[in-house]
C-alpha cells in the first residue's frame, strides 16, 4: 500500500481541541516536538541508510498512542528529524510499554556493519576508521573486526562493537595485516576465507614470520588450490599454512616456525610473538 492509498491529514487535525483524533488514518507533520519517547523504546542509533530512506520517503508511518508516545518507529522519527522531512504517523489508542517491547523484539536484528555505520555516522573517529577499512573489503566484516581488536572470537568482537566502546588494538598493524592479506590473495589467487584470514593473522604476529615467503610456499606446495575448494577450520588451516611455510626449511633455520598440537587439537606455536602483538 502506498501513501496515495491513505488520506493524509496534518497534525492540527489530530490535536485540535474537542476534535480528538481519527483512528486508523495516516497523518503527517514536521512538528517533531509532538512525539514522546518511553524508556522502553530502544536506544536510537541511526544508520546512514535510514537517513537516506527518510529523504526518499519512508514507506511505513510510525505508530503512537493517544498520548503521542512512540510505540513503533523511533528510528524513523529520528531519521526524519535529521533529514528535515515530515514524518507520517498513525494513532492507536491503548498501546503501552508491553507493545513497545513486543514491537522491538520482532525488529530485524542489526548486523555488525549496521552498528559500525551507526556509530561512524555519529562522528565517532575510531568507528569512522573501521568503516573505511570495512568498505575496502580486504576481508569479511567480522574477521576485519576480530583483527582490529586482536580477539579471534566473533561474539567477543561483536560485543566490543555494539557497546559503542570499540578501539583498535593497534591501528597501524591492522592496516598492515589487511594489506598483507590482500597481497597474499592476489599472489595465490585464493578467495576470501575467514579461517585462512585468522590463521594468517596468527602467523603475522610471530616475530620471525616472513610474509613474502608465505605466499610463495603456499603456491609451491599447492595449498592455494586446496584453499579454493576445501573448507578448513582454524586449527587445520593454521597447521597447513605452517607446514607449507616450513617446507624445505631445516628446523635449525632462524625462520623455521616450531609448533605442537595440544590434546584438544589446537595448534600451539612455540615462538616469540612480536612486542606489539602481546595482549595486555
Amino acid at each position: 500500500m502506498t501513501n496515495d492509498d491513505f488520506n493524509l491529514f496534518s497534525a492540527k487535525d489530530v490535536i485540535r481541541p474537542n476534535r480528538g483524533y481519527k483512528i486508523g488514518e495516516v497523518f503527517k507533520t514536521d512538528d517533531y516536538s509532538l512525539f514522546k519517547l518511553s524508556k522502553f523504546n530502544r536506544t536510537v542509533i541511526l544508520r546512514k541508510a535510514m537517513i537516506e530512506q527518510a529523504k526518499e520517503g519512508l514507506i511505513a508511518p510510525i505508530v503512537v498512542n493517544e498520548n503521542f508516545v512512540v510505540i513503533d518507529g523511533q528510528h524513523r522519527l529520528a531519521a526524519s528529524k535529521v533529514a528535515k522531512v515530515p514524518v507520517e504517523y498513525i494513532v492507536k489508542p491503548g498501546l503501552g510499554k508491553n507493545d513497545i517491547v513486543r514491537m522491538n523484539t520482532i525488529q530485524r536484528k542489526w548486523s555488525l556493519e549496521d552498528y559500525v555505520d551507526a556509530f561512524a555516522n555519529q562522528g565517532n573517529p575510531t568507528y569512522v576508521q573501521l568503516a573505511a577499512l570495512i568498505n575496502q573489503k580486504y576481508a569479511d566484516i567480522t574477521t576485519t573486526v576480530e583483527v582490529a581488536v586482536n580477539l579471534l572470537s566473533p561474539s567477543g568482537a561483536r560485543e566490543k562493537i555494539e557497546n559503542g566502546k570499540f578501539a583498535f588494538f593497534n591501528y597501524g598493524k591492522t592496516v598492515e595485516f589487511l594489506h598483507f592479506y590482500e597481497s597474499f590473495r592476489k599472489k595465490t589467487k585464493t578467495p576470501k576465507r575467514s579461517t585462512v584470514t585468522t590463521a594468517l593473522y596468527t602467523l603475522f604476529k610471530i616475530e620471525k614470520f616472513d610474509k613474502d615467503r608465505m605466499a610463495k610456499k603456499v603456491i609451491a606446495t599447492g595449498l592455494n588450490e586446496d584453499i579454493k575448494i576445501k573448507t578448513f577450520n582454524h586449527s587445520d588451516i593454521l597447521k597447513e599454512l605452517i607446514d607449507s611455510y616450513n617446507a624445505r626449511f631445516s628446523p635449525k633455520n632462524s625462520k623455521y616456525i616450531n609448533y605442537h598440537i595440544a590434546s584438544t587439537g589446537a595448534i600451539v606455536i612455540d615462538e616469540e610473538m612480536s612486542d606489539w602483538a602481546i595482549q595486555e
